[in-house]
């Protein structure tokens, strides 16, 4: 329970597909759910009600007035040889466009986007609907290659590694460029294409780093961008996600509930350490069963009480599970500053971690496991397809490898040989003797090509929340080991790029994933009203190739 307690005027989650394998490819699916419940003003948990499937189903089909209509362009599966194609799927809205307008485009991320099309080009609460009305654009969403209906080969945990090989930063970066060349509507008789238009990329998380590559990497198509909640930094070892969710926690009054759960945590290790007593913790926690996992996969599933600080921050089954942890069931006391651990023993603290109410139904969901009921086989691969794409490109490229934090608020046995072993070398039994997958993740040769945290192309917004995971590898980075550019608010003249030690962006204080996406969250206004000035500043700027 928060000690001191506040106000908050909204949850803070993403509306998008937005790193949805934040804890790895087993929690992906139900990740993105939870960003879909959001997105539908849900809380947490409707995500575990029996009919979320139809309420899921709902979302994607839309309603008729409101669904918009997939088309297809043909796109090279690989650029440097195109001999072959794959078909990209792609939706646009045309309803609001005035001659010399601009192209804008939301990046689908990591997932199937039509969704992602039905509301952000649909509805009139969203962001773009509110650019494409005041800037007279035309809308447009892209389908990430090998997720929704945009497979170059079919996706599945048989997919060899050959066939992966085409998912890659840049190959993908290409696609839109390809595309862009010929993009036409036949109501509009005006030029659309790059060369007469601007085009204007907006994304958040995975899509903000792409938003910002595409405009650093492709200039002459896409001539400005917002990059919101971009961890444009590739590196293996991401022990600051839980260390942001540790700094959250003391922020927002929840330091009493990051001493259990350190204490907590040492204990869980000590018994693990122990054969004798490793079977008992195992059991304790997810019943019979439970004790044929590795250590690393146990203390994995653990992690399931932190699964939508991403999503919902504070708000949700976070305070939730930290009010559970911090109050006494018998005299409804708080714990003290220090938590329960130093007066009632660190046993008491993690019996009462286990009772969670919640606590297995979540693994359960996440593992597709029946822990609790005899069989906990908890399945580290993924099956689903997007969770498997998303697993290639961090496997191969990006690393993000979220490891114990110094804070110590999850198990030292979340480290990153675990992640590389038991989570790469699993679902990719081919990757690395087929050479299309790295022995480690390729980090050094991504930041190279992109500039990892000294990405600064000109005409791009770089927006973060204080307490974002993701922020941690972000242009705006506060981090020991992150150069600390000086953000700045004051719009940089158009096709000028800030220096290495200046970024144009805003860092919204109190708030998570991609706030300033969400039209309804009073903290966002102000760097979504900021964009909308530098736009007002650059458009007129663009000028028409011959």
């Amino acid at each position: 329970m928060r000690i001191s307690p506040r106000l908050f005027g909204a949850t803070a989650f993403c509306l998008l597909a937005s790193l949805g394998t934040a804890l790895g490819p087993i929690w992906s699916t139900l990740q993105r759910d939870l960003e879909l419940a959001a997105l539908k003003g849900l809380d947490a948990d409707a995500v575990f009600n029996p009919d979320w499937k139809d309420v899921k189903e709902g979302f994607f089909r839309g309603a008729p007035e409101a669904a918009a209509t997939p088309e297809y362009a043909t796109i090279p599966i690989d650029h440097n040889n195109p001999r072959y194609t794959y078909r990209n799927r792609y939706w646009v809205n045309d309803a609001y466009y005035r001659p010399g307008g601009p192209v804008i485009i939301f990046d689908g991320g990591e997932g199937d986007a039509q969704g992602l099309a039905n509301y952000y080009l649909e509805d009139q609460t969203s962001y773009i609907v509110q650019l494409l009305q005041e800037f007279g654009g035309v809308g447009l969403v892209w389908e990430h290659r090998y997720y929704g209906q945009s497979n170059p080969y079919p996706v599945n945990d048989n997919t060899p590694a050959s066939q992966l090989q085409y998912l890659s930063n840049e190959q993908a970066l290409n696609d839109l460029p390809y595309f862009a060349r010929t993009f036409r509507r036949r109501s509009i008789s005006y030029d659309l294409t790059p060369r007469s238009t601007p085009w204007v990329m907006i994304g958040g998380s995975y899509p903000g780093m792409r938003a910002a590559f595409s405009r650093l990497k492709h200039p002459d198509t896409i001539f400005a961008a917002l990059s919101s909640s971009a961890p444009v930094q590739a590196r293996i070892d991401f022990s600051a996600y839980y260390e942001q969710v540790y700094r959250g926690l003391i922020a927002y009054g929840y330091g009493n509930c990051t001493r259990d759960m350190q204490a907590a945590y040492q204990y869980i290790d000590s018994q693990l350490a122990q054969q004798n007593t490793a079977t008992y913790i195992k059991q304790l926690f997810l019943g019979p069963g439970a004790e044929r996992n590795t250590h690393g996969v146990f203390t994995q599933a653990l992690l399931a009480v932190w699964v939508t600080w991403q999503t919902y921050g504070p708000t949700g089954e976070v305070a939730q599970f930290c009010n559970w942890m911090e109050t006494d069931p018998r005299t409804g006391r708080t714990a003290p500053a220090e938590g329960w651990a130093p007066t009632r023993g660190v046993r008491a603290v993690v019996e009462r971690f286990a009772a969670w109410p919640n606590f297995r139904s979540r693994v359960n969901a996440a593992f597709g496991s029946n822990c609790g009921k005899g069989d906990c086989d908890l399945k580290l691969t993924a099956t689903d397809p997007a969770a498997i794409s998303w697993a290639w490109q961090f496997c191969s490229q990006w690393g993000y490898f979220q490891t114990r934090n110094p804070s110590g608020i999850i198990s030292i046995y979340q480290t990153d040989d675990y992640f590389q072993r038991e989570l790469c070398y699993s679902q990719f039994p081919d990757g690395v003797s087929s050479g299309h997958l790295p022995a480690r993740p390729g980090v050094d040769q991504a930041n190279n090509y992109t500039s990892g945290w000294y990405t600064r192309p000109s005409n791009v917004f770089f927006t973060g929340g204080e307490f974002d995971p993701w922020n941690s590898l972000s242009t705006l980075s506060t981090e020991s080991y992150a150069p600390r550019a000086r953000v700045t608010t004051r719009i940089p003249q158009c096709n000028q790029p800030t220096p290495r030690s200046e970024v144009f962006g805003y860092l919204i204080p109190h708030a998570e994933h991609c706030y300033d996406l969400r039209t309804d969250v009073r903290s966002g206004e102000y760097p979504r009203s900021l964009f909308r000035s530098a736009l007002r500043q650059w458009l007129p700027c663009f000028r028409r190739r011959n």
